[in-house]
């Protein structure tokens, strides 16, 4: 098996309240409808945060509940996976 090098989608949380500050503040997201969410160019990832960027706020939102949050922004990052 090989590495392969993609981007992927991660949004990053400003805790609002102090105590949560000690925990996870980001959330890689892997898929969507059922299906891995990473692409093979900077370009393309960020084509789909522009388009799903509400949706994708939302989701982390959601993801961190009952914690207080706001989206602090959205990143793509790149990744090494292991290729088949």
């Amino acid at each position: 098996m090989s590495e392969i090098t993609v981007y992927v989608i991660v949004v990053l949380m400003l805790m609002l309240n102090p105590v949560d500050r000690k925990g996870p503040d980001s959330l890689e997201v892997l898929s969507a409808h059922g299906k891995p969410l990473h692409f093979k160019t900077l370009e393309k990832c960020y084509s789909y945060v522009s388009e799903h960027g509400v949706g994708l706020a939302y989701y982390a939102m959601e993801s961190f509940r009952p914690k207080p949050t706001l989206v602090k922004g959205i990143v793509c990052m790149e990744k090494e996976i292991i290729g088949v």
